[in-house]
């Protein structure tokens, strides 16, 4: 599992770094863009993931979080729903307040904290050891706790349906 959740990770960095690449050639026009009212821009966007995954590091990270979390409250089913949703691109609501963006950050703030993050997940999945990889790690607000390969498969389609959504942004930018 260990070797499992290094390659989950080592593919969201390749995935990150050619985001980032992609929002280096974008005017801050584009990158601001809103397409209505109710819709998220590129950066907000970007502000979602990076506290999803801040999110993430923050669960890892803090012992008393993963002590309470239940194996009974794992959903299997629950969990595949999610990655399905995501996959197809079906709209939802963002399922915890929390992670819905404010707008308040600049780019180069957000992706500092996400290099942050990134850095520390990184950190945290070096070190960790063989016994510990099945463990208990995460709690998603629909499905419920995941062990650490399974909260990185989450980041992993969530971050793809979210690039798929600001390939979608930037068109309308460029249009509009």
């Amino acid at each position: 599992m260990l070797s499992e959740i290094r390659e989950i990770f080592e593919g969201l960095e390749e995935k990150h770094q050619a985001l980032l690449r992609q929002l280096d050639s974008m005017s801050a026009d584009t990158v601001g863009f809103k397409a209505g009212k109710d819709k998220w821009s590129i950066l907000e966007a970007i502000e979602h993931l990076v506290v999803v995954e801040e999110n993430l590091l923050e669960q890892l990270t803090d012992a008393d979080s993963a002590a309470n979390l239940d194996p009974q409250d794992r959903s299997a089913k629950n969990f595949q729903v999610v990655i399905k949703v995501m996959e197809r691109d079906i709209p939802v609501d963002v399922p915890d307040e929390s992670m819905e963006p404010r707008g308040k950050f600049s780019q180069e703030e957000l992706l500092a904290r996400w290099q942050n993050a990134r850095r520390k997940t990184r950190a945290h999945i070096e070190a960790l050891v063989s016994e510990d990889a099945p463990k208990l790690v995460y709690r998603h607000p629909f499905a419920g706790p995941l062990n650490l390969a399974e909260a990185l498969r989450f980041v992993d389609v969530h971050f793809d349906n979210h690039v798929r959504h600001l390939e979608t942004i930037k068109a309308r930018a460029q249009c509009g």
